[in-house]
């Protein structure tokens, strides 16, 4: 038995019974669906509006700033919109694959969902799984107390799993002290937080960072920035580790070596 995570399989898990056998622990860090890839304005998103037209309406968006960004949202996301039914469609199909992969493997599995999921989809889909739980708060895992806070912080569209910091942070602080922390999004430190590819680095959490300084974890896990200049860091008492982009990679990381 080994505990094993992965993150960010924006839709692929296909291959995952080759790396997860019925007898290991599987911790899921979030952004399940691949709404959009950046990359190449692929997706489910880019299926159902049309590729040109999102590209120009994110355009548009980018132009206008925020308001527009979550006008956009609202357009696409409204159960009165032209594509509400079909993106329901496709993110349901999605997440059932997924629950579906990890039922016929048969191992436990720990979820959390990231900024690009929709947390109440997500919930009704492991909803009766025998073997696929929405993880929130503390759980025994292998002797060591594993804390599991889903989410992410806003971005310009506002999306239903974001959240202001302050808000991530009362998470953080109901969950209390626990021996591995598994999120979604790393702490607000550069080498966590620096794209290499993209140039730039995402959204970083402040509460997070003064959570691990806090109550040292011996161990924090998350997923988010897909090149990170740092896959390892450490933060006084704490290894704060990235367990990759496995969309891209394949890579599941087994907990307790070092990636």
């Amino acid at each position: 038995m080994a505990i094993k995570l992965l993150a960010d399989p924006h839709g692929r898990f296909e291959n995952l019974e080759e790396t997860v056998s019925s007898e290991d622990i599987l911790l899921v860090l979030g952004d399940l669906l691949d709404l959009i890839d950046w990359a190449d304005i692929s997706g489910i998103l880019p299926e159902v509006v049309g590729r040109e037209n999102l590209i120009k309406k994110l355009m548009s968006a980018a132009r206008e700033g925020s308001r527009a960004a979550v006008s956009l949202r609202d357009e696409l996301l409204a159960p009165d919109g032209g594509f509400y039914e079909e993106l329901l469609r496709r993110v349901g199909e999605s997440y059932e694959d997924f629950v579906g992969a990890l039922e016929r493997i048969g191992c436990a599995a720990y979820v959390i969902f990231g900024n690009g999921d929709i947390p109440e989809l997500l919930e009704a889909a492991l909803d009766g799984s025998p073997n696929v739980l929405l993880a929130r708060g503390k759980f025994d895992i292998g002797g060591s107390t594993f804390g599991f806070v889903p989410g992410a912080l806003y971005s310009p569209f506002m999306m239903p799993a974001e959240m202001d910091d302050g808000a991530f942070g009362e998470r953080l602080t109901e969950l209390g002290p626990v021996d591995v922390l598994c999120t979604h999004i790393p702490p607000r430190l550069e080498a966590a937080t620096m794209d290499v590819v993209a140039g730039r680095p995402v959204e970083g959490s402040e509460s997070l960072l003064r959570y691990i300084e806090e109550n040292k974890p011996r161990i924090v896990y998350h997923g988010h920035v897909h090149q990170p200049a740092q896959r390892e860091l450490i933060v006084g008492e704490t290894r704060v580790i990235n367990v990759a982009y496995y969309k891209r990679t394949g890579y599941i990381h087994t907990h307790g070596v070092s990636p």
